[in-house]
């Protein structure tokens, strides 16, 4: 099963109980470094966030000080996510949350992380070329 998902044109996810959604606005995220800023917000990663990749790995499959066992990252405007950046970055962050949500799910299933993608090419275009399945 799928971890990304390519959402419809009048979907909307929202948050509630037991469901937190981070929501990426590809606008407002063009570095790597508003990328981590702005994911430690929402889902409230530790003080001890370094802000570098190892230690977002590290965190995105840890999870443990949330309440919320369903966790979704909703990316917006992803043609223009992380434009400031080279593509292997966007790659990279792609494969790491990829990593975390197949691990999630080997981890008796005590968290849930799935990706979601408001429509563009660019997303499934980066997706295919990782080998990274996705459902529409």
């Amino acid at each position: 099963m799928a971890n990304y998902y390519i959402l419809g044109e009048d979907s909307t996810l929202k948050s509630h109980d037991n469901i937190l959604i981070a929501f990426i606005d590809g606008e407002k995220v063009e570095t790597v470094e508003v990328f981590y800023q702005t994911l430690a917000k929402a889902l409230y990663f530790p003080d001890y966030f370094s802000h570098n990749m190892d230690s977002f790995d590290e965190l995105i499959n840890d999870l443990d000080w949330l309440d919320q066992n369903d966790i979704r990252i909703v990316f917006k405007n992803y043609d223009d996510f992380l434009s400031e950046e080279n593509d292997e970055i966007r790659e990279i962050i792609l494969t790491v949350l990829d990593d975390a949500a197949e691990e999630w799910k080997r981890n008796d299933n005590t968290k849930v992380l799935n990706i979601y993608i408001e429509p563009s090419e660019l997303a499934e275009d980066d997706l295919e070329t990782l080998g990274i399945s996705y459902e529409n």
